[in-house]
């Protein structure tokens, strides 16, 4: 006799939110996102058209500059901020850090193959240095219980 095959039986019934749900989503002021079909529905704008009719982002928005007679260019802002840079020091101004410039890979990889063979070299010195150093030195603060019977005897 042939089985039941399990999937035949197995069926979806789609029942409202209990009240208590809907109370607690009203309270709250819950709003209910995008189902499948109004997700089917948002028109899909085409990357290549410029005109579209598609909504500008915030960042694609065109700024509008009005230069007066009287303004700096951005030239002249970059010699004016590189003046102020490397003037001198004002004393009496609170202390403002930079971030550092970051270093192209040339330099960095230079510098790492260096500093690598430093370290390993320096780790050489400090293996030798550190098997001197606990011959010589022996730590009396460290605890001992047989010292004290001894002592008294």
């Amino acid at each position: 006799m042939p089985r039941a095959q399990p999937r035949q039986g197995v069926k979806y019934v789609n029942n409202e939110e209990p009240a208590f749900i809907k109370q607690f989503k009203e309270k709250i002021g819950y709003k209910e996102g995008p189902d499948i079909n109004s997700k089917r529905n948002i028109p899909n704008f085409d990357e290549d058209e410029e005109d579209d009719g598609a909504p500008e982002a915030e960042e694609e928005k065109p700024i509008v500059v009005v230069i007066k007679s009287g303004d700096l260019t951005a030239e002249e802002a970059d010699v004016e901020q590189k003046q102020i840079d490397e003037g001198p020091a004002k004393l009496d101004e609170k202390i403002t850090f930079k971030k550092p410039i970051k270093r192209s890979k040339e330099t960095a990889e230079a510098s790492t193959e260096s500093t690598v063979v430093d370290k390993k070299q320096k780790r050489g010195n400090e293996k030798k240095g550190a098997k001197s150093l606990t011959k010589r030195t022996k730590n009396t603060s460290l605890l001992s219980f047989g010292d004290e019977e001894d002592e008294g005897v």
